[in-house]
């Protein structure tokens, strides 16, 4: 859990360091999956295609664009994500600090 601007979340850490691996990790009745990044650019540029699935059923996917070129000029760059769901909302959060990597996802903690 963690408390931001008064409001108590949980979360899921889904990855910290160099970023270049699929994975699948379950969160508050979900399992959410991405692939591994596919380098579509002579700059390092990938796409990572994100999918959320409720049993068997898919509920909603997106696709992360990471692109390095873009953070030349940044020390700290932040990408967020909301994602509206049949009971919730949760939040994808993708933090880039010079070449290191924080994804999380965060939902309001409901109790």
């Amino acid at each position: 859990m963690l408390r931001l601007k008064g409001e108590v979340y949980e979360y899921a850490v889904l990855g910290i360091g160099n970023l270049s691996f699929s994975g699948k990790i379950s969160f508050r009745g979900y399992q959410i999956t991405w692939s591994t990044p596919k380098n579509l650019t002579t700059t390092g540029g990938q796409r990572i295609d994100f999918r959320i699935q409720k049993g068997n059923s898919i509920v909603d996917s997106f696709v992360y664009w990471y692109i390095p070129f873009q953070l030349d000029s940044f020390c700290v760059s932040i990408y967020t994500k909301p994602i509206e769901l049949p009971e919730e909302e949760i939040t994808f959060v993708f933090i880039h600090i010079e070449g290191k990597d924080l994804w999380m996802v965060l939902a309001k903690n409901k109790y």
